[in-house]
């Protein structure tokens, strides 16, 4: 019988693993409600009850885990109980609301929004690897080393929105290519060295890494292929290369209809596509198996927006089977939903389903 590690391996290198490997984030609210439910007390006898193979650095709530220590100077958002929250590494308050889907995050501020003028915003606190230590981490992670870890954080496009504003950003990206090149290179540039040193600390007990940029709406793309070219597409290849020298595989998080751009994501170094929206145009799970899953692996595709959301218990299970018939056959797929993060409006049983659906079927 495969461990968690061997699974999830077996699968990204497109073998038949003896089971299909499944990963898990969840806002705080969720996990409260299926530790509850599961009577365990922590983030490890939460993965092992629910047979998750993945454990994310960033933490199962992606906002406290296993990550660098902050040993920067005093700042207004990090201290050195920082563990993986990626909006206080931006200068940015994340506020907690309830509303008639439960409770939930929002951004009401972006530090650069306002910002006319270029000294305003080369003169941004900008993170610096500096900042952190990476002596103990390969010890933080032994811990973990029985699952599949997945280094999270990284962002070339999501995060630089988080600073600038997406409708601020996007007209820069147009009209002002000297703001938009610079904020863009100050992100990455910060991501690259931070990951480049957790590698170097700790390549040899990770198996992914990821970044997140969501790159499309549910129809189209949110700037054409000339633009991702202009902006991005160098910063992927060289976060490729980066990882594939230690044995790293690159996933990539972007939401929507990216159907245009998957050749390119491959041919970038790209080896991992997620969620898989099920909403999404052009995003049909079987069509992207026969058409790239001999070269690219997915994960996800169990719609979070829809079926887990307002589904029965019985509709899970039959979209759960229908998407591992068609994705598991030579290996090449992680179950998740068409979301990565479970919300606070999904019945936990539906949660349970989905995956009880994966352990017992596949």
């Amino acid at each position: 019988m495969n461990n968690s590690k061997q699974r999830v391996k077996t699968a990204i290198n497109f073998k038949n693993p003896d089971r299909v490997p499944m990963h898990m984030n969840a806002t705080k609210w969720v996990l409260a409600k299926l530790k509850q439910h599961f009577r365990v007390s922590d983030d490890h006898e939460l993965l092992n009850v629910m047979h998750i193979d993945t454990f994310d650095m960033r933490g199962l709530d992606l906002h406290g885990g296993v990550m660098p220590h902050y040993v920067g100077d005093k700042h207004s958002f990090l201290d050195t109980s920082w563990s993986g929250d990626i909006m206080k590494l931006w200068n940015i308050d994340e506020k907690e609301i309830e509303g008639n889907a439960g409770f939930s995050y929002v951004v009401e501020d972006f530090p650069l929004a306002q910002a006319n003028d270029f000294d305003s915003i080369r003169n941004f606190n900008w993170p610096q690897a500096d900042w952190f230590s990476y002596k103990d981490l390969d010890m933080q992670l032994a811990k973990w080393s029985d699952k599949a870890i997945i280094a999270t954080g990284a962002s070339f496009f999501q995060h630089a929105t988080f600073v600038r504003g997406m409708d601020i950003l996007l007209l820069d990206m147009l009209i002002d290519v000297e703001t938009a090149g610079y904020i863009f290179d100050q992100v990455f540039d910060f991501y690259y060295e931070f990951f480049a040193r957790i590698m170097e600390k700790a390549g040899h007990l990770i198996d992914l890494l990821a970044f997140a940029d969501d790159l499309a709406s549910q129809q189209s793309l949110l700037f054409g292929p000339e633009l991702f070219e202009q902006y991005f597409a160098a910063k992927i290849r060289k976060m490729a290369d980066l990882v594939h020298k230690y044995g790293v595989k690159l996933l990539l998080h972007t939401d929507g209809n990216v159907s245009e751009l998957i050749p390119r994501f491959i041919e970038l170094g790209v080896d991992i596509l997620d969620p898989i929206q099920p909403e999404a145009d052009n995003m049909d799970a079987k069509v992207l198996k026969k058409m790239y899953g001999s070269e690219l692996c997915f994960r996800g595709g169990v719609s979070a927006q829809n079926t887990l959301t307002y589904g029965s218990k019985q509709e899970v299970k039959d979209e759960t089977r229908r998407l591992l018939d068609v994705m598991m056959p030579g290996g090449g797929y992680i179950l998740a939903p068409g979301h990565p993060v479970l919300q606070d409006d999904i019945p936990v049983e539906n949660i349970i389903t989905m995956y009880q659906t994966g352990l017992e079927y596949s």
